[in-house]
């Protein structure tokens, strides 16, 4: 993991513990997140107008604005089915090969996904492979992450760990979203695909340099639903379905942005901006969480969030736009800290491959029930507000997480 010098009142001095894995580790994930900034910000977007305008919906009794809601909310419904029971098959594919080759599969399913992105702006029906890509390269590479982070991570130090993990993502990512929607605007949100393409061959080669063990551990839906009818794993599975519910209802905000200013690069300029405020303070939040073992802000910051999230579908002027998100980085980024720090340290022990598999199980579960509810929403509802709503609920499932497997 990285490390830093508490006395050091300048930039953060970050050093490695004495693993090239890890260090391999971390360079594939700023890059990923870098693509997450660059290529798949403006998804909901693009997606939106692929269904606004397809031939392919035109029987169906509904507007442009929700034949474009109905192919996102389609589209990660069909990712979550496929993601579930692609579960267990990808836990007995680490037990057999390992995360390297794992990862490596995982990234050139990736590339070739973009490219499949990009012909789906001729022709829809190309969304169809994109889905099982899709779904495909993530079952295969999460799962694996988190498990090398959770066995490499030092306890003591997690809440300085996921600190200055946010942090160099953001100053990855800071400028990302304002670059991509000059793009998207100068030449076509397609063309930002070529861009997700040439990182993740990148990413591959930094994969192919990695020497990990072969996991030991066995998955099966036996040993999954046996989980399920513990307390304390219904707890934890509520906290990681609320928080993922958060998560997709932010994946929707750039649309709404979009929707209210009418341009992509005016999305990617106030979104930059928000993410630089918030990179100043998420380091120094990581030492927080690590110094202070109280976890009343964790609560206070999550019913702020809550309250915040809530107040997202009223906002219909950029000042309001710039506001909410400005306090919304700020206050879900210490929250995530919280909760991430307390999963990864929940996550310690010889079941570490079947936790994480698991748990991508519980988040696909999560992904069919929230997008069938955007879907709904928007068509018999007031979407919006509906949606923010429940990501509200969301933020204080995720409340119930514990440090502990033996904390009820």
């Amino acid at each position: 993991m990285f490390r830093t010098k508490d006395h050091h009142l300048h930039l953060p001095h970050f050093t490695f513990d004495d693993s090239n894995d890890l260090r391999l580790l971390y360079g594939i994930r700023v890059i990923r997140d870098l693509v997450n900034k660059m290529a798949m910000f403006f998804l909901p977007i693009y997606l939106f107008t692929i269904g606004s305008k397809t031939e392919y919906l035109s029987s169906l009794p509904l507007d442009g604005f929700q034949k474009g809601i109905l192919v996102i909310s389609m589209y990660y419904v069909l990712v979550g089915i496929i993601g579930f029971f692609l579960g267990i098959p990808s836990g007995i594919i680490y037990r057999k090969i390992g995360y390297q080759k794992s990862f490596v599969f995982s990234f050139l399913l990736r590339a070739v996904f973009f490219i499949t992105m990009y012909f789906s702006k001729e022709n829809a029906l190309f969304l169809l492979p994109s889905i099982l890509l899709d779904t495909t390269n993530s079952q295969m590479f999460w799962a694996g992450y988190y498990s090398m982070l959770s066995k490499n991570a030092l306890k003591k130090n997690m809440g300085k760990d996921m600190g200055v993990l946010q942090t160099l993502l953001q100053i990855v990512a800071v400028i990302s979203p304002a670059i991509s929607g000059v793009i998207a605007y100068a030449a076509g949100i397609e063309y930002l695909f070529f861009i997700g393409l040439v990182l993740m061959l990148c990413s591959s080669f930094l994969a192919v340099k990695m020497d990990t063990n072969v996991e030991n551990n066995s998955v099966s839906y036996k040993e999954f639903f046996r989980w399920l009818h513990e307390t304390r794993f219904i707890k934890l599975a509520a906290s990681f379905s609320g928080k993922y519910i958060y998560d997709a209802s932010i994946f929707l905000w750039p649309l709404y942005i979009f929707l209210l200013l009418g341009s992509v690069d005016k999305v990617g300029y106030l979104y930059t901006v928000s993410l630089f405020l918030a990179m100043l303070f998420t380091y120094f939040a990581g030492s927080y969480v690590d110094k202070h073992k109280s976890k009343k802000p964790f609560y206070y910051i999550g019913g702020a969030l809550s309250l915040v999230t809530i107040m997202r579908s009223q906002i219909i002027s950029v000042w309001g736009v710039a506001f909410i998100d400005m306090f919304d980085k700020l206050a879900s980024k210490v929250y995530n800290i919280y909760f991430d720090t307390m999963f990864m340290k929940r996550s310690k022990g010889h079941d570490v491959v079947s936790f994480f598999i698991y748990r991508e199980m519980l988040l696909n579960l999560s992904t069919v029930i929230f997008w069938a509810c955007v879907g709904l929403f928007f068509i018999f509802f007031s979407g919006w507000k509906s949606i923010y709503i429940l990501a509200s609920v969301g933020v204080l499932a995720g409340l119930l997480m514990k440090d502990s497997k033996y904390d009820r």
